[in-house]
């Protein structure tokens, strides 16, 4: 019946061609596909025995429920998934049909991509689904469009780009996009970049992660001055977690009590001549962090950590627990606008081999370069807690900071007081830190 009806579509599609001028898109149906080109595109059709060609795509007769001309508009770089129920309607141009694949079992959508260069596909994500995910493969830098989805999974990761470019999250203005994985520990976050994703767009994320982390990146993670916002609503490990170094120059982080592992977290990607590599960089925005888990850490990185704006809040409750742990040295100074940071913890200690095991607001294992802004350090003394514990030197600009410590901050090396900023520049690049070169752009 299939090969009889697209017989017929041929003959009526040829024998009118007057309706053609007027229409704008030529529209092939498998299935839950739908194939788009221009008239243009179309040109000549050749048809030779279950094969149809129109200009450099082949198609399978047998695959082809119908075909059709409609005045609709459409983008040829835009692929779009709607998602409804159990199923996944996809959308996209004819002519990224011979560099694109789809894989597909109802809701559950895998998109591999062998574009090598020219200009970016777009992957748009709509819709709802109690059972399926969105993944996507390939070795070209993309963007992926969140307008309103919701996806829950029940086989792994909601969300899964196995793409090591940069991939731009484009968090379509007003939207609202909710991401809950399954329960398994064979996947690693609930939303999860193999490349280096950078997000922006006034929508709002949220995130609940149910087998290991509720987001993961394994190389940098940057949020925009245009983000909205991002809501880790819970997970069995970290919030946040990226490889390389996490930079945040905009937008909101929420991150939720029911996150048990460390809020955000930038660790050394293994290639250790890579930029910025374990560094956290919070040059604007707001991040409210509230963790309740043993040992975890708010805010985490294996080397500096460089807060030069916005507002930054962390609370933690768990035993041995860290609001910062800067994995070298810590600065703090002014970019966009003087960063304000409250850290609170209210964790007690363990004791390990007859040794009180601390909580601590702030822990820097070198130097504490304090610019300008102000820090607030509270801590609970009555289960021995610590504002901070600084590696080595403690250095601040004299009348440019405010610094609230309860209990008084241990510093381990000296204190030391620069008149001006100059100063305190000068004394910075002596120790191998130029602030005039920090959080510098990637290049893509």
């Amino acid at each position: 019946m299939k090969k009889i009806f697209f017989l017929a579509a041929i003959f009526l599609i040829v024998n009118c061609q007057l309706s053609i001028v007027k229409a704008q898109t030529f529209a092939i149906h498998s299935g839950s596909t739908t194939l788009l080109a221009t008239p243009d595109e179309v040109g000549e059709m050749m048809f030779s025995g279950t094969y149809l060609s129109i200009g450099d795509t082949v198609l399978d007769v047998t695959d082809i429920d119908s075909m059709s001309y409609t005045t609709m508009k459409f983008d040829p770089l835009l692929v779009d998934f709607a998602y409804s129920g159990e199923q996944c309607r996809v959308t996209m141009p004819l002519a990224l049909a011979d560099s694109m694949w789809l894989e597909q079992d109802g809701a559950y959508v895998t998109v591999i991509s062998a574009k090598k260069g020219g200009d970016e596909v777009v992957y748009t994500l709509s819709g709802t689904t109690a059972n399926g995910c969105f993944k996507q493969e390939g070795e070209y830098k993309c963007k992926v469009r969140l307008n309103g989805v919701n996806i829950t999974s029940q086989r792994g990761a909601a969300v899964h780009i196995k793409n090591g470019k940069r991939i731009h999250v484009d968090v379509a203005n007003g939207t609202v996009n909710n991401f809950v994985d399954h329960a398994d520990t064979l996947h690693d976050a609930c939303f999860h970049v193999k490349g280096h994703p950078e997000f922006y767009g006034l929508g709002t994320i949220n995130i609940t992660g149910n087998g290991k982390h509720g987001f993961k990146s394994g190389e940098y993670t940057e949020l925009k001055d245009s983000l909205g916002t991002i809501n880790i609503l819970s997970a069995p490990a970290d919030g946040i977690h990226a490889s390389q170094y996490f930079k945040m120059k905009g937008g909101t982080v929420n991150i939720y009590p029911a996150v048990k592992g460390d809020g955000i977290q930038a660790e050394c990607d293994k290639d250790s001549t890579k930029l910025y590599n374990g560094q956290l960089f919070l040059r604007g925005g707001t991040v409210n962090i509230e963790i309740s888990g043993d040992s975890c850490e708010g805010l985490k990185c294996d080397s500096l950590m460089t807060i030069s704006g916005g507002t930054h809040n962390v609370t933690c409750n768990g035993l041995f627990s860290k609001c910062i742990s800067a994995g070298t040295s810590m600065v703090m100074y002014e970019k966009k606008s003087k960063p304000v940071v409250t850290l609170i913890n209210n964790g007690g200690y363990v004791v390990v081999q007859d040794k009180n095991k601390k909580s601590v607001c702030l822990k820097v294992e070198k130097d504490f370069f304090f610019h300008t802004g102000t820090l607030s350090l509270t801590a609970d003394e009555d289960v021995k807690g610590k504002s901070a514990n600084i590696g080595n030197d403690y250095i601040y600009v004299s009348k440019a900071v405010t610094l609230t410590a309860k209990p008084a901050m241990d510093v381990d090396g000296a204190i030391r007081v620069k008149k001006t900023e100059a100063d305190m520049i000068a004394y910075e690049e002596g120790k191998g830190i130029y602030i005039s070169t920090l959080d510098d752009e990637e290049d893509e």
